[in-house]
């Protein structure tokens, strides 16, 4: 087994033991293995999630959940938020996080070693830092001849009437509660052009404020259903 691989079997299994603290160690050892599959020197597959090492890459399916509308949410699960986001998935956040996680991302919310570093107002332990940047680009499922696009251009800014700008995404990771619960269930929200405390991922700059900016862009030609892949590329420092 090479370093890298045994390296990210630790880090998932750390993450199980965090996430899942319930869960039996031993058991969750021994199915590691069942959870990441080794594909090349650079690619892993974490279920239905492709990480590339080399180009820092996490790559997944999604299907087009919104053609028109306005939207707070750029990517859910079947039980989320799919009255406002563009794309739905059958990922969950857990597999997103410890992929992102693999990668060497750094979310914004992290729990301190140092107790008196969190806020006593606040109901989380997590504390915010600096985290980590990324793109997100879209890409057409099977039988469809397009090239990639960043996600900004399937989303309509309502100022202009026109697409998003190109900009970046930032990566929250995972919120603990005080009681040490880690807030990732299926429902959460992955992707938010509209701050929501709980995402993993939002929109990284202050247009994520105002809730009534952002509408499905109708100009890019998404029909309901269209399978598309997600592609998460982290931002070199």
């Amino acid at each position: 087994m090479d370093v890298v691989y045994r390296r990210f079997l630790i880090i998932i299994l750390l993450i199980i033991c965090i996430l899942f603290p319930c869960l039996n160690l031993q058991v969750a050892g021994q199915d590691l293995e069942k959870i990441i599959t080794k594909v090349s020197d650079d690619l892993y597959q974490l279920k239905e999630i492709e990480i590339n090492t080399r180009l820092k890459t996490v790559t997944f399916p999604c299907t087009v959940n919104m053609t028109s509308g306005l939207i707070e949410v750029v990517l859910c699960r079947p039980e989320g938020k799919t009255h406002e986001s563009l794309l739905k998935t059958n990922i969950t956040p857990v597999e997103l996080q410890t992929a992102l996680l693999l990668l060497g991302f750094d979310p914004v919310n992290e729990v301190p070693e140092n107790e008196s570093e969190e806020d006593p107002l606040s109901p989380y332990k997590s504390i915010e830092t600096p985290g980590d940047s990324l793109h997100i680009w879209v890409e057409p499922g099977s039988g469809v001849k397009t090239e990639r696009k960043p996600v900004e251009y399937f989303i309509r800014d309502e100022r202009t009437q026109k697409a998003l700008p190109p900009c970046s995404w930032l990566f929250r990771g995972a919120v603990t509660h005080k009681s040490g619960i880690v807030f990732i269930d299926p429902d959460l929200t992955m992707v938010a052009t509209y701050h929501d405390p709980l995402a993993l991922i939002e929109l990284n700059n202050p247009d994520k404020w105002d809730d009534e900016l952002f509408y499905v862009n109708t100009d890019a030609g998404l029909t309901e259903n269209q399978p598309v892949k997600l592609i998460f590329q982290l931002i070199s420092k």
